[in-house]
């Protein structure tokens, strides 16, 4: 059995700590140092002597890197990994902007480094259970929606909350969209706190997605509807329903078949898992610095019609005036 990949994470807020906890128990990995820009971060470990102040000491210790930060600074340290020769594995999403992404890969490319990003929802049981019986959806819906955190809002939503949907689509279609229209506004910051898009591919198969940060109730959902079935996806739960057409089934010719993952399938442990696969060489599900920058591009396209939208609005409320006078 080979060695396991000696792992390091930088940055210890709230997902760095879900990171700790599962390269514990992830299979081929050993977590052997952490660090943080603020050295009382350390208080937050449950075993701190992990924690390395000094990141090129941090650095000394690791093969490979796993970065949870906010995203304003994943291509600073991203590259500081990189150009010390360790692998890395970036949180989605991998950098802010398409130029940052393609500066990260340069220097992974340059060193054949393994890059990677978190897009978890790729490990997720749900997803997991279905990916092999999607076949040329022609619509898809899907709806992420999260309760306020300050954490993420250096980014809009777009990049902080539906990127993690940009990606599914992304894998799933196999292709840009040829169209995209979209609507956001700010609520509770001065950035996009919900969007929506609408998403056209070449054919006509269409995406609906929506993202808020500002909603009372959790939900991460996605429904994909095909020729003869319709694939239903709780993220949440790791549960997955297909509903597809049956002549033999009674009264409307459809059968519901449920799928659920094993109740210790924690994807965030896979994720590592894959990622020590992609260092050893073995085939793995991670997704590539590829997938990350065409997820960010996506995004760009996104938050570019907002702007556009909102443009035009604010433009045609300056030359309407902001009220009509009511009817005498």
């Amino acid at each position: 059995m080979p060695a396991p990949v000696r792992l390091g994470i930088v940055g210890l807020g709230k997902m760095g700590l879900h990171h700790v906890r599962c390269a514990r128990r992830a299979r081929g990995v050993e977590l052997v140092a952490t660090t943080d820009s603020d050295p009382a971060a350390a208080a937050r470990l449950d075993d701190a002597s992990s924690f390395v102040g000094d990141l090129d000491a941090f650095l000394e210790r690791c093969d490979a890197v796993i970065l949870a930060v906010p995203t304003n600074r994943h291509e600073e340290l991203g590259v500081r990994v990189l150009e010390a020769n360790r692998h890395l594995l970036v949180e989605k999403p991998l950098a802010r902007t398409t130029a940052e992404c393609v500066r990260l890969s340069r220097a992974a490319e340059e060193r054949s480094l393994v890059l990677a990003v978190g897009h978890v929802e790729r490990m997720n049981g749900a997803y997991r259970a279905v990916a092999g019986r999607v076949r040329s959806p022609r619509f898809v819906e899907g709806h992420r929606l999260a309760a306020f955190d300050p954490r993420g809002t250096e980014v809009d939503v777009v990049l902080d909350l539906m990127i993690h949907d940009l990606d599914l689509i992304l894998d799933v279609f196999r292709a840009e969209p040829v169209r995209v229209d979209a609507v956001g506004v700010p609520v509770l910051t001065d950035r996009v706190d919900i969007a929506n898009v609408r998403l056209e591919f070449q054919g006509g198969a269409l995406a609906n997605l929506t993202a808020s940060r500002v909603s009372r109730t959790a939900v991460r959902k996605l429904r994909l509807f095909q020729n003869d079935s319709y694939l239903s996806l709780d993220f949440q739960t790791q549960t997955a329903e297909i509903y597809s057409r049956d002549a033999n089934a009674a009264p409307w010719g459809v059968t519901r078949e449920a799928l659920a993952s094993s109740e210790d399938h924690n994807p965030l442990v896979v994720e590592h898992e894959e990622f020590a696969k992609a260092i050893r060489g073995e085939p793995s599900t991670l997704p590539s610095a590829r997938d990350g920058a065409r997820a960010v591009h996506l995004a760009e396209r996104i938050l570019a019609s907002i702007e556009e939208r909102s443009a035009r609005w604010h433009g045609s409320a300056m030359e309407t005036g902001p009220w009509v006078d009511a009817p005498s």
